[in-house]
């Protein structure tokens, strides 16, 4: 048996392992807010217990809403441990392996978004009416699969064209998360959080 053979064999068994692993949802701790062909959307708790070994099957992006820690292991490198504030933008990568553990009480939570498509779509000019030229500089944008526009309590967003796809994350004082898909053309207005909440608007790249 020649080295490349033998080499190519053990290659096939990592991606058989890999193949085997969960995806990081459904999982304790979480709950589905929607899911499509484009997204699927999960409101999480890093509860205070060791999760199953995973791979995210998709890019990931989101939003932390509730500070807390979680203990992250990754390899043969001994687990970090990540305290997180709230409002702070999420993001992982496709194919990542990892382990998680809640390491704080109250929990760790966000909403994180799964971009199903495996790459960005082309590029396009913004129109007069994007978000872009609406909104103005998006809060965040050093991803390639999302930009992100923040509008806080009491605010409303101005009407606007989606360029792409998009998620609204409505952050209510004393309810629950709520996730709306937008589809790309679509044209209105909004969110508007109520006082003392936040919406996010994450359009895709």
């Amino acid at each position: 048996m020649t080295y490349v053979t033998v080499l190519s064999l053990l290659l096939a068994i990592i991606a058989g392992q890999t193949a085997a692993l969960p995806p990081p949802f459904p999982r304790p701790g979480t709950t589905a807010l929607l899911e499509n062909d484009i997204v699927a959307v999960w409101d999480v708790s890093w509860l205070k217990q060791k999760y199953p070994l995973h791979t995210h099957r998709y890019d990931l992006i989101g939003i932390s809403y509730v500070e807390g820690d979680r203990i992250i292991t990754q390899g043969e490198a001994p687990g970090r441990l990540v305290n997180t504030k709230p409002w702070v933008f999420q993001t992982n990568r496709a194919n990542v392996t990892h382990v998680e553990e809640g390491a704080s009480d109250p929990p760790m939570r966000a909403v994180l978004i799964e971009v199903k498509p495996p790459a960005p779509r082309p590029a396009s000019e913004e129109p007069a009416d994007g978000l872009r030229k609406v909104l103005g500089a998006p809060a965040w944008d050093t991803n390639n699969r999302a930009a992100a526009w923040v509008i806080m309590g009491g605010a409303s967003g101005a009407a606007h064209r989606h360029v792409g796809d998009a998620v609204e994350l409505i952050f209510d004082p004393s309810a629950a998360p709520k996730a709306a898909f937008v589809k790309a053309g679509t044209t209105h207005s909004g969110p508007t959080p109520v006082e003392g909440g936040r919406a996010y608007i994450f359009e895709l790249k």
